[in-house]
């Protein structure tokens, strides 16, 4: 008797066909494997045949699958690897990943035919999503189909005992995609890629920047010296930005700076994610990061272990791209440029994480992590979900699938529109879409909002848009598969039910998208609109007007004379002020206040330098107000003691942290004491160590797989979304 199993998960790019050849011989069974669009399909002589797959291969994961009786006038005498089918359902696709182990030591075996091959990889490691145009996941659907393998490489790709059988990256020195070392259009590239690699260091060593070609984009890279990171910082006129650095090994990276153990296993995890770590001296790397933390990140390449052959001190590694614009994928920015011939087709940033009271936090989820899906508590209809304005991802959803793009950036940029744009065409391609809802932030000016707007139209299909706050939290929720929850959200802005700036919110939610807003931050005025978010003293002239007398204000000198009646005149108005519950805000204030920082040139700058300078915070409780039935923590009487206080700078950065987390949680605390149910915490505040490491001590549960900031944000909409959806299905 013969039977088919159906196996749907990351069963594509991760040798899971040779796997269950291997296994069928091994047991002398009968039968085919192939891959089809969705997931692999299996003929097998045992009704068993899944349990005996116990020791999958180190990337493959079975999510789902089924087994039926299966007849055919074939008679089986072997098992055998069929032609990969197209199919119209989604499978998971494949994620970028590092160098593995047994490639590593074949890139250092000098008797191996890949020696010293900056391309090395196998089934198991290597560039994925990156490469890839459509699926099944086979050569002519990646970027390799332009190099026509060599015989070696042929035998060994057609070899089910081989561990590079199928592997869609094979190649060798002789007929995969050589290295070149460029100045502008002039080839500098040696006799051999170790003499190219050489030369790049050779350069790099004499104070030159390269731009090297990496798995998803270019990084431009330098040494980590002041002169040449200045030099860097004037190319993408980004003053201050934190830059990550990649250093050779676990040993560099503890020369600098401290590492747990749970960030050593991030480090070194397939991932290879940038990690941000705290500096053993906070001066140290100064002009690569003003912060008391610097991100790292270990070689992921063949290319990048081959640079450390020659470099015993770390390399400054950051996105090539201009402010605002996606990460570059050709030789646009720079002078020379450490390239190779294989096409990215989907650029892709590396991913970020930062652990704060032992627990992980995605700050960008990108290499390493994406196309692979992450599982929604409900069953939804297709849905496209655009996120929010910043730091933009998007998804799409099929059943309880939920696919979450690369990192795209800032959407208020035409050319990260754009991008926004070709990145969602090509998610509901690649997920086999047939978007019957279009979900969005509720903010009517966002680029974001447009472009579902138009995506309505393009589909025939509704359009529901999300309120900021609500799908911060509510990506929580359906991460920890929770109905009804105290929800506290912390960010920067975003557009309010009542048409004005939230950002520090605390909601009781039942039946999943029953939303009360039971409390907030005080609302402040942000004098010049938008521009108060890029200069944090015109924050702190109107929270302090509230305390000093119009005299006292004009002698702080916060501005010069006709600026500073200018702001006096606009709050007397009421005029060009917009009104606040911020967290984001609150913090940008402070900083101002304190003299750490009164520009913001980069997101977050002014309360990521406030949390680097926070010590001990001192005791001041939080003071609450009532206004209809809401609860409101006030930020005045914080500001009234910040400004008044004697203590050392350190403490009152501490303190104002301090207070803000403190003073949300026990609003949240009340509630869900009464109501017995979990607290959960989301929005770009939740980066920050002291208001997260405090929350998470009280048990407030937090985002496990998705970035707390905006690039979280679509995951919550679908949710919201389909749950919306469901209660209109069930009325009608």
């Amino acid at each position: 008797m013969m039977y088919k199993l159906f196996i749907q998960g990351i069963v594509q790019g991760v040798g899971f066909r040779p796997y269950i050849y291997r296994k069928a011989k091994q047991y002398n069974l009968c039968g085919s494997v192939k891959n089809v669009g969705n997931g692999v399909e299996i003929i097998v002589n045992d009704k068993d045949f899944i349990k005996k797959l116990t020791d999958l291969p180190p990337l493959a994961k079975i999510s789902k699958y089924s087994i039926i009786k299966y007849t055919s006038k074939e008679i089986f005498s072997d098992f055998s690897i069929l032609k990969s089918t197209p199919s119209k359902g989604e499978t998971a696709l494949p994620a970028d990943i590092f160098l593995c182990d047994d490639c590593v030591k074949e890139l250092r075996d000098q008797k191996n035919r890949r020696h010293n091959y900056y391309f090395i990889t196998c089934t198991n490691c290597g560039p994925r999503f990156t490469m890839i145009k459509d699926y099944p996941y086979d050569r002519p659907f990646t970027s390799m189909q332009e190099f026509k393998m060599c015989p070696e490489c042929t035998n060994e790709y057609i070899n089910p005992y081989d561990r590079r059988y199928h592997a869609q990256t094979i190649a060798c020195k002789n007929c995969g995609p050589k290295l070149h070392l460029l100045r502008g259009t002039k080839d500098l590239s040696g006799l051999s890629d170790i003499e190219t690699i050489q030369k790049t260091v050779d350069l790099l060593k004499s104070g030159e920047i390269i731009s090297i070609k990496g798995v998803g984009g270019f990084h431009t890279t330098s040494l980590c010296d002041d002169k040449n990171v200045i030099k860097i910082r004037r190319l993408f006129h980004r003053p201050h930005k934190p830059y990550a650095i990649m250093v050779k090994d676990i040993k560099m990276a503890k020369k600098i700076t401290i590492i747990s153990q749970k960030e050593k296993i991030l480090l070194e995890s397939p991932q290879r994610p940038i990690v941000v770590l705290r500096k053993k001296n906070p001066e140290s790397f100064f002009i690569a990061s003003e912060l008391d933390t610097i991100g790292v990140m270990l070689p992921y390449t063949a290319l990048h272990y081959l640079l450390f052959d020659f470099l015993k001190e770390p390399l400054v590694m950051t996105s090539s791209n201009l402010p605002g614009e996606p990460i570059s994928s050709t030789e646009d920015i720079g002078r020379y440029f450490l390239t190779h011939e294989r096409r990215i087709i989907n650029r892709c940033d590396d991913s970020v994480l930062k652990v704060i009271d032992n627990t992980p936090f995605l700050l960008r989820r990108s290499r390493g992590f994406t196309p692979l899906p992450l599982q929604l508590p409900i069953k939804c209809k297709d849905t496209v979900a655009v996120g929010a304005e910043m730091n933009n991802v998007i998804c799409t959803v099929k059943k309880n699938k939920c696919y979450l793009s690369q990192y795209i950036g800032d959407t208020s940029h035409y050319e990260t529109y754009n991008y926004l744009k070709e990145t969602t065409l090509k998610f509901i391609h690649l997920t086999r879409s047939k978007p019957k809802i279009i979900a969005c932030d509720l903010h009517p000016g966002y680029n974001s909002t447009i472009f579902a707007q138009e995506l309505a139209k393009k589909y025939h299909t509704k359009l529901v848009q999300i309120q900021h706050h609500m799908a911060h939290v509510a990506s929580v929720a359906a991460e920890h598969s929770l109905t009804s929850y105290i929800g506290i959200a912390m960010d920067g802005l975003g557009y309010g039910d009542d048409g004005k700036l939230w950002g520090g919110e605390v909601f009781s939610v039942y039946n999943g998208n029953r939303f009360t807003r039971i409390g907030h931050l005080e609302e402040q005025p942000q004098i010049g609109g938008d521009s108060a978010t890029i200069y944090p003293k015109k924050m702190l002239f109107g929270i302090l007007s509230k305390i000093l007398t119009e005299e006292e204000l004009i002698k702080l000198q916060l501005f010069n004379d006709k600026q500073t009646r200018l702001s006096l005149k606009l709050l007397e108005n009421k005029s060009n002020i917009q009104y606040t519950t911020s967290t984001g805000r609150i913090l940008d204030a402070t900083s101002a206040l304190l003299g750490f920082c009164d520009m913001r040139t980069y997101d977050g700058r002014p309360a990521m330098v406030l949390e680097s300078k926070a010590t001990s915070p001192l005791k001041f409780e939080p003071i609450f107000s009532k206004k209809d039935g809401v609860t409101i923590l006030m930020t005045t009487p914080l500001f009234d003691f910040l400004f008044s206080s004697n203590a050392k700078k350190g403490s009152l950065a501490a303190t104002a942290q301090m207070y803000l987390a403190k003073g949300l949680y026990m609003i949240a605390e009340k509630t869900a004491r009464k109501n017995n149910v979990p607290i959960v915490f989301s929005g770009g505040v939740a980066y920050n160590r002291m208001i997260s490491g405090f929350l998470l001590q009280h048990g407030v549960l937090v985002n496990k797989n998705l970035p707390s900031g905006d690039g979280g944000i679509c995951y919550g909409q679908s949710y919201l979304a389909n749950l919306s959806s469901r209660e209109k299905t069930i009325e009608n």
